[in-house]
């Protein structure tokens, strides 16, 4: 019964470190992957705004963006049931290893997506300057409009120039579409933060877990040390107390033969 225990025991380990390895080389795809995205979204960044920008380049590189933003969640999902179910001591290094390669990826991308915000509020705060006119002073008016009434006048100059652009500008459209971005890259932003400070905190409790393990080894160790170092000397002082009293035994034969020579003598 002990040897089919121990079998499906070893069996267990194995199919569970089969397990790790299975997930720990998606956790390595996927690293490569967000970094490999996150060259490309610096290169596109870079190329808003200046004459290589095209139509399609802030298309693709939300794209690509959100893309990158749900690799990373799924990546972090994995990562903490790995960390969480693996305790080996064995695949501590390779659990380490896999921590490190993800938070260098996430700060990365966190590096992309904040020179993204930078460069769409610097896009905003121009096309803010280009698209708001002031309004026109009174008296300012065309021919054309010289010969309306008052209230005519008055109905065109309430709606304002701002107004007016609002519904016929396609500008404004693609400056309210800017502002979303950067809502959005900016609600990323905050949620990458709360993976890394979760990232952290599972790094710091396993850390303490396998500490304890480890302590509690060495403790154990130690234990088993002072245990045969006790089984040795008391060894040695039963060795002891055996030659002393085969010693004594001597003693009392050689005294006895002694004094039975000396009655024989006195006898004789």
């Amino acid at each position: 019964m002990s040897t089919y225990s121990s079998t499906q025991q070893s069996g267990n380990n194995a199919n569970s470190e089969a397990l790790f390895q299975k997930h720990s080389q998606t956790i390595a795809t996927s690293i490569q992957k967000i970094l490999q995205n996150v060259s490309t979204m610096n290169r596109m960044v870079n190329q808003i705004g200046t004459v290589q920008e095209t139509n399609d380049l802030r298309p693709q590189l939300h794209q690509i963006r959100t893309y990158t933003q749900q690799l990373v969640k799924d990546t972090d999902g994995i990562l903490k049931d790995l960390v969480n179910n693996n305790n080996d001591r064995h695949l501590k290094i390779q659990r380490e290893r896999l921590v490190d390669e993800f938070t260098t990826a996430l700060t990365s991308f966190q590096a992309v997506q904040r020179k993204t915000v930078e460069v769409e509020k610097k896009a905003v705060q121009a096309a803010r300057a280009n698209t708001y006119k002031l309004p026109k002073p009174p008296g300012s008016y065309n021919s054309q409009n010289s010969n309306k009434s008052i209230f005519e006048n008055n109905f065109v100059d309430n709606r304002g120039p701002t107004q007016i652009q609002m519904q016929d500008d396609p500008d404004l459209q693609a400056l309210e579409e800017q502002e979303r971005t950067i809502r959005e890259l900016e609600e990323n932003i905050v949620g990458v933060n709360e993976i890394y400070k979760k990232l952290g905190a599972l790094v710091y409790e396993q850390g303490l877990v396998v500490d304890s393990i480890e302590s509690s080894v060495e403790q154990t160790s130690v234990f088993v040390a002072e245990g045969t170092d006790q089984l040795r000397k008391a060894s040695q002082y039963q060795n002891k107390l055996r030659k002393k009293k085969v010693i004594i035994a001597i003693i009392i034969v050689i005294v006895l033969a002694i004094l039975i020579t000396l009655i024989c003598w006195q006898t004789n």
